[in-house]
Parts: structure tokens; C-alpha cells; sequence
């Protein structure tokens, strides 16, 4: 019943109101926006489907991003975005930069549509549950950390019948060998097949085996090395020479002498073995450069690079996916378990002086307990740390090129725990860094043998396929503490730097390309008559292979730079690699202040100290967590049934 006070309204009237809260309650217009923005490796692109109030699904459709880093962002954001109905979200730790483009890309396609600042805001996800599940806490071997050495470690574990927990305090595995080239040093398996030992290559081993002995596991090292070198030459070979023991001098001499030569030869004797062990366990293969390229890698002294490839043996593969994805599928598949953010802060051990496992915090802060007969420590260096980096060597550099989660409290929990620490003062920082964030820039720097350095002045300072810490000190001498690596297409062409990942670089401004070497200079801003001098003088000793006339003496040189177009990439130091770490023996166990083995307790990867000494070769990493990786994961198993 209608009273006459009330007003009445005519059906036209209403017919507008209810069509005007229709729309007031419609944010979006219903469709599929699509959005585009740069990311870490290039441009990412997404498409986003919306009713006229809900964000219906979200896909990256394009993407170029670092698998088992940025591709985890690409994983989870979409989902979590149309879970919390916002774009809003929280990123993948250690992957800043894709989440960020994600956000952007999906934030922008929604402002097509038409959303309110409520797709806009931070919300919490309605379908999420603060009910902890019940974790995995027992197991045979507790292994702290998911990088390169603990995945190897568990791998071998699994293999020989054990059950392993893997703690990994980032919310992705892989750790800094994720993010490296994946490059290692290794004997050749089929020696027959490398390249004719040239002149230069022949120095290099003299250079080694003429340095006055700095002990006499190096003098021993060196008389070795010259009797094998003589034999190689009596029996009429004339491939490129190399032993265990020509490794060893090298990382022992290259390291300055502060290196355990037991845990070298250690190394350097099983490295491929462990090559081979890693190609077993997926198809991917190893490229043996030797046998293509006389390639010293930036540090690596001696050309015996490895590099990892798919199972044609030529198509590059991520390290994430040839050293990580596959050991981590075996571990699972083994039924063991992987925990991902789940941070260790302390190391257990019973009255009777055994480790017993860890206590560990999970992303709520939540404390667990994970109890085991035997714990590895892979946790990686302190090299994001940069106080801890302060504490023990007050470098100036501050940039890194290390992960996020490389922060060293493993190790301290360690020392807790009473292990003794060996190195800590030696702290390695690469050559490569880029000025503007510190990352690594290897893959994009050309080789060693190829390029030149030059500064801002266009002056070459120092032996490109030297130390690498001879060549980054040298770095910091230099005007504005920047210099410029430089090649040529034909580098390109070669594959010795990937087409894509220098584009990726010069769209960044990572990198500068010009028709003519006069016009590189003025686009990078190196002086023009100096780079032209030295440009004259370093393509007539590359075209000769005769490097007497460079005012800068260089051992190994390789191809002139002399194709258009050319390529400059900027280079600074980044603090890289802690080479100090925990004492262990060659048995990867871990020893108190008076050398003896802590029980149950190993180390292995970066964590570890008394490999490399003050100064790692290039590639070593790689080859130490393969080797020392594997050994810890057969020590724990040595009486498993």
C-alpha cells in the first residue's frame, strides 16, 4: 500500500536508478586486456581476463626470464594476483625484477579495463589458511641449502638408498649456481680430441711449474707436472697437455699458496668423474671447449672449460635446469622432501657432542625442528652480507653479484655449533660486474682471449686472461673505477657470446653497439684517440699472434676485433665469491678448532674454506660443489643398507 506522503516513483525513474547501480557496481568492463613492459631478460607481456568485478585468470604469454629465478615469479604471481583479486602481491624473493614487470604489466592491463584502487590495494588472500601443515621432520640426512652443492649432495644421497630433507631459506632452489653460467673445470674425458697445444699454452704450464715453491706440496706439484709434460711430448702427442696435478699447482699458485693442497688434489682428481656423474643425471651435455677454442675463461688460467649444454651438445641450457631441476626431480622422486623458505638458525647436537639435526624458522616464523643421523651445510657464502664482508675483509667495493639469501648465518650457526672457521679473510670480487646493479655480466663479456679491456681513456691495464683478482684491482685504478671490454660480431658468430643475451643487454643500456670502432667510442664515451691507438696496436698482435709489441703483455691472445658491427660492455668489480669458510677434510667433514671431526656434520660448496686460498680460478666453483657436493652425499651414506 502506497501512503500519499511517501514518494512515488514512476517506472522510467526507476528503470534509470537501477541501471545507474548496475553500473556503480560494474569496476571493470568485461573483455581480455593485454599489457606489455620490459623485465629482467627483455620484454614481458600478459593478458588478463576480467568480468565486470573480478579479476577471471592472468597469463604471461611472453617472457624471456632466467629459469629457476625469474621463471618462479612467472609461476606463482598469476595465480596469487586473481587469488587476492589484486595486483598488489607480494614478490618471489630473489626475483625482484620479474615480479615487479608482472605487477606492472597486469597493473596496467587492469587500468584498460577500468578497475577500482581496490585492484590496486594491498589484501590478504581469503583462501589462505594460517593452519600450519604437518612438515616432513625426520630423515636420514638433514641437508641446509638447495644451491648447486646441496641438490648434488642429496642427489647422491637418494641414489644410494637414503632419505634426505633438503632446507632451503629462499623461496626458490638453485642459490648462486642458479644464477651463474655454469661453467666448470675438468679434464677432458677423450683428451685426443682437443686442440693442438700451442706455443702459449706451453708458457702457460712453464709460467706454473718455473714459480719459486711456496711449499713442498708445491715443489712435488711441479716436478710432476714437468715429467708429465715430457712424457706427453715423448709419446708424440700433440693435444693440448693437462693433468690433476697441472690443476692443482694451478689453484695452488693461482690462490697465492693459502689453499689445502690436499683438498685440491682432491678436487682436481675427481673433477671428471663428477662431470660425468652430472651428465648421467639428465640429457644434458657438456660442450668441452678445448676441443673448439684455446679458452681460458676470465680467470680460469688453462683452457679446460666445460659448458653445459642440451642433449645436442650445442643448444645452451640454463644452469638452473641442468645442474638443479633434474637432482631435484630425482630427490623427490626418491620420496624425500624439499622445503623451500625455510630458514636454519641453529645446529643441534646431544650430550654426547653429535649432530643431531637443526632448528629452522619457516616464512610465518614458525619454529621447526628436523632431526637426522647425519646434517650437510651447503648454505653458501656470506657475499650478500655486507657487514659480515666488513667484518672480515674492509674492502671497498660494495656491489655484489651474489643472491639475496647469501648472508652467511649457516656458517655462524656452525661456529656455534664449534666449528672452525679457515680463510675468512679472502674475499674474491669479479671483474665482470655491471656498474649499474652489480649483477654478473660473464656471458656477455666476450672471452678473455678475444677482448680487449680498455679504460675511459681507451688504454688497455692489465692481462685479460689473467687473476682475476690482478684484473679486478687493476679495475679499481682506473678513471671512475669502470672499463670496457670489446669484441666484434665475429664473436657473435662464433657463439661465443649468445646473440639474445647481448641484445637483452644493449635494450638495458648493459651494452653499446656501433658500425665502426671510432663510432663505439663515442657512444660509450672512451676517448676517441686513445682507444684508436690501442685498437691499431692489439688487432696487429692478434692478426700476428704475436703480443711483444703490446705495451701491456698478454699470454693468450686470440682473434683481432675487426668485424662490424662492434660491441662495448661496461665492467666494474661486484663482490662474487667468500673463499674462508668452515674447515673440513677431504672427506667433507667438518673439523672443531683442534682438526677433528665434528660427528655428523659436513660441508660442502662455498660454505667450505681452504679450496681456493686468496683467490679462486674461474670455474672452480662449479667444479667444487660438483666434487665436494657428491663426496658429502656418499660420506653420509657409507654404512646406508
Amino acid at each position: 500500500m502506497i501512503h500519499p506522503s511517501e514518494p512515488v516513483l514512476s517506472a522510467a525513474a526507476a528503470a534509470v536508478l537501477l541501471t545507474f547501480a548496475a553500473a556503480s557496481a560494474a569496476a571493470m568492463t568485461p573483455g581480455v586486456y593485454s599489457a606489455a613492459v620490459p623485465s629482467r631478460n627483455g620484454e614481458l607481456a600478459v593478458e588478463v581476463q576480467v568480468s565486470a568485478d573480478r579479476i577471471e585468470s592472468v597469463k604471461v604469454v611472453r617472457q624471456q626470464e632466467t629459469p629457476g629465478i625469474g621463471s618462479l615469479a612467472v609461476e606463482a604471481l598469476p595465480a596469487a594476483i586473481v587469488a587476492q583479486q589484486t595486483s598488489s602481491v607480494d614478490v618471489v624473493s630473489g626475483a625482484t625484477m620479474t615480479s615487479n614487470a608482472i605487477i606492472k604489466a597486469v597493473s596496467e592491463a587492469l587500468k584498460q579495463a577500468g578497475a577500482d584502487a581496490s585492484f590496486f590495494k594491498k589484501k590478504t588472500d581469503a583462501k589462505s589458511s594460517d593452519k600450519a601443515l604437518p612438515l616432513e621432520t625426520q630423515a636420514d640426512v638433514i641437508i641446509v641449502g638447495g644451491g648447486g652443492a646441496g641438490m648434488v649432495a642429496a642427489a647422491t644421497a637418494v641414489e644410494r638408498g637414503a632419505k634426505v630433507i633438503v632446507l632451503e631459506k629462499m623461496a626458490m632452489l638453485g642459490g648462486n649456481t642458479a644464477r651463474s653460467e655454469g661453467n666448470m673445470s675438468a679434464m677432458d674425458p677423450n683428451p685426443e680430441k682437443l686442440l693442438d697445444m700451442t706455443q702459449a699454452v706451453r708458457d702457460i704450464v712453464t709460467k706454473y711449474t718455473s714459480m719459486k715453491p711456496c711449499s713442498k706440496a708445491v715443489a712435488d706439484l711441479q716436478e710432476t707436472v714437468k715429467k708429465q709434460l715430457a712424457a706427453h711430448d715423448a709419446a708424440g702427442k700433440k693435444y693440448i697437455f693437462d693433468s690433476p696435478e697441472l690443476f692443482a699447482l694451478q689453484t695452488i699458485e693461482g690462490g697465492d699458496c693459502h689453499s689445502d693442497p690436499k683438498l685440491v688434489l682432491t678436487m682436481t682428481q675427481n673433477a671428471t668423474a663428477a662431470m660425468n656423474w652430472l651428465e648421467s643425471q639428465s640429457d644434458m651435455t657438456w660442450f668441452h671447449v678445448p676441443r673448439h677454442w684455446i679458452d681460458v675463461g676470465i680467470g680460469g688460467l688453462y683452457p679446460r672449460g666445460q659448458w653445459p649444454r642440451q642433449a645436442d651438445g650445442k643448444t645452451p641450457i640454463s644452469t638452473y635446469d641442468a645442474y638443479i631441476a633434474p637432482l631435484a626431480k630425482k630427490v623427490k622422486a626418491a620420496g624425500s622432501t624439499i622445503y623451500t623458505s625455510m630458514k636454519v638458525t641453529e645446529i643441534e647436537r646431544d650430550p654426547s657432542g653429535r649432530v643431531t639435526g637443526v632448528k629452522a624458522v619457516d616464512v610465518k616464523g614458525a619454529p621447526h625442528i628436523f632431526s637426522g643421523k647425519n646434517v650437510i651445510l651447503a648454505a653458501g657464502g656470506y657475499g650478500a652480507n655486507l657487514q659480515m664482508v666488513k667484518k672480515y675483509n674492509n674492502i671497498s667495493v660494495i656491489a655484489t653479484s651474489n643472491q639475496p639469501g647469501t648472508t652467511g648465518e649457516v656458517l655462524e650457526a656452525a661456529v656455534k655449533a664449534g666449528a672452525a672457521l679457515e680463510g675468512m679473510q679472502w674475499i674474491q670480487i669479479h671483474p665482470h660486474g655491471n656498474p649499474k646493479n652489480g649483477e654478473l655480466e660473464s656471458a656477455i663479456a666476450g672471452r678473455p682471449q678475444d677482448t680487449p679491456y680498455v679504460n675511459k681513456l681507451g688504454l688497455r691495464f692489465v692481462d685479460e686472461t689473467g687473476r682475476r683478482d690482478e684484473i679486478s684491482h687493476g679495475i679499481l685504478e682506473q678513471p671512475g673505477q669502470v672499463v670496457y671490454s670489446i669484441f666484434d660480431q665475429e664473436t657473435i658468430n662464433q657463439k661465443k657470446v649468445r646473440d639474445d643475451l647481448i641484445q637483452i643487454a644493449l635494450s638495458h643500456g648493459y651494452a653499446y653497439k656501433a658500425d665502426t670502432l671510432e663510432d663505439l667510442a663515442k657512444a660509450a664515451g672512451i676517448d676517441e684517440k686513445g682507444f684508436a691507438q690501442t685498437m691499431k696496436a692489439y688487432n696487429a698482435a692478434a692478426a700476428a699472434q704475436d703480443t711483444k709489441g703490446l705495451s701491456v703483455p698478454k699470454i693468450l691472445i686470440g682473434m683481432p676485433v675487426t668485424k662490424a658491427p662492434f660491441y662495448a660492455v661496461p665492467l666494474t668489480t661486484t663482490i662474487h665469491h667468500t673463499m674462508g669458510g668452515l674447515r673440513i677434510n677431504e672427506k667433507t667433514q667438518v673439523l672443531d678448532d683442534k682438526g677433528n671431526p665434528i660427528p655428523g656434520l659436513f660441508a660442502a660448496g662455498e660454505i667450505t674454506g681452504g679450496i681456493h686460498g686468496g683467490n679462486r680460478l674461474g670455474r672452480n666453483a662449479l667444479t667444487d660443489l660438483l666434487v665436494f657436493g657428491h663426496i658429502a652425499g656418499l660420506e653420509v651414506t657409507a654404512h646406508q643398507n
